[in-house]
């Protein structure tokens, strides 16, 4: 049961005492009543599995009255009631273009075109080709980070069109973000039970900045931009890339800045620089699965230690270090100081040398 304090009965525990009670209410004989078939211990079995259910739903129930235990579904009654539903999964969003020496060429909408892992991506408006460019608008066909698309890719006609090269490029594919994950769901749920809305002051701003998919972090600055200004620092979670993409900032800004005060200030919403740290490590064992696991601590560290205003500590380090499955000793070569996250910033890993 829920931690509460109170100790849920097992059924052997509830078939003994229903069985006893029985006994010494009816006034039977001991040896008698111990006897499979006697009234006394089938009525004890029946009642006891009765009870031992009733006991099971009131445990089912001391979990879920609260959101930090509670079931998906339950967690799901939890956020409608503080009004935080969980955010859906984004679609990427873009552009693929191509350096063309014909003008108007046109992409109609509706067009499909693809990566070369067949990740499909559909054209949303109609697009001609002008100046030596033409710059299709695009949509990834599945909601998720798998759309995001580094610039430069190649992206190909899924169907030739007269004129065009099958082949282009992505340019600015982002925006895709994964269904919310439940524990971060939780966790902002929790969140609100915590910090009561309070129109516009510096909490707010980050509960609100975190309802947009793709953010799960966010640092509030008062006078950011000069008095009567506000600073809104979005991050996310990601372990080896936590800096939000363009398309992501700009969805934060748009989401902000209708729930801000009316008569509040102008609200500047930005990512934030990632400050490096490289390593040197002389390692116990040197093995690549003992270095991969080093490489997961030190980021997992990363992500608690190296906040905006952080301070990364060589004992720290170290200790994440040795905690990796299968480290025995090791010696950190670099860094040997304090190593300093300034305001705008967050840590991230860099490379790691292995003496």
């Amino acid at each position: 049961m829920a931690d509460s304090g109170f100790t849920r009965p097992t059924l052997p525990q509830l078939i003994t005492t229903i069985r006893t009670d029985l006994i010494t209410r009816f006034g039977a004989d001991t040896a008698l009543a111990a006897l499979r078939r006697n009234d006394a211990e089938v009525y004890a079995r029946v009642q006891a599995a009765a009870v031992h259910t009733v006991y099971g739903y009131i445990d089912y129930l001391a979990r879920n009255l609260l959101p930090d235990l509670a079931d998906e579904n339950w967690l799901a009654r939890h956020a409608n009631m503080k009004r935080c539903p969980r955010k859906e999964a984004t679609y990427a969003a873009g552009y693929v273009r191509w350096e063309v020496t014909i003008p108007g060429i046109v992409v109609p909408a509706g067009v499909t075109v693809q990566r070369d892992d067949l990740v499909s991506f559909t054209t949303t408006a109609a697009a001609t080709s002008a100046g030596g460019v033409l710059r299709v608008p695009v949509v990834c066909d599945v909601a998720g980070s798998a759309g995001n698309t580094d610039d430069g890719l190649t992206m190909r006609l899924a169907s030739p069109i007269t004129g065009l090269t099958s082949a282009g490029l992505a340019d600015t594919i982002e925006g895709g973000a994964e269904t919310e994950d439940l524990e971060a769901w939780r966790a902002r749920i929790i969140e609100r039970w915590y910090w009561t809305p309070q129109g516009g002051a510096d909490g707010d701003y980050e509960v609100w900045a975190k309802e947009v998919p793709g953010v799960t972090r966010a640092w509030t600055y008062r006078h950011w931009m000069g008095a009567g200004t506000v600073g809104v620092m979005v991050a996310n979670s990601d372990l080896i890339n936590p800096i939000p993409d363009d398309a992501t900032v700009a969805a934060v800004q748009a989401h902000v800045e209708p729930l801000a005060p009316v008569a509040g200030a102008d609200i500047y919403v930005f990512a934030p620089v990632p400050h490096v740290v490289d390593f040197r490590i002389r390692l116990t064992p040197d093995t690549e699965e003992i270095r991969y696991a080093v490489v997961a601590e030190l980021r997992a560290m990363m992500l608690r230690d190296g906040v905006p205003e952080g301070t990364l500590k060589p004992s720290r380090i170290s200790e994440a270090i040795s905690i990796a499955t299968g480290e025995y000793s090791h010696e950190l070569l670099s860094p040997t100081t304090e190593v300093k996250i300034e305001k705008a910033e967050i840590g991230v890993v860099g490379d790691i040398a292995w003496t």
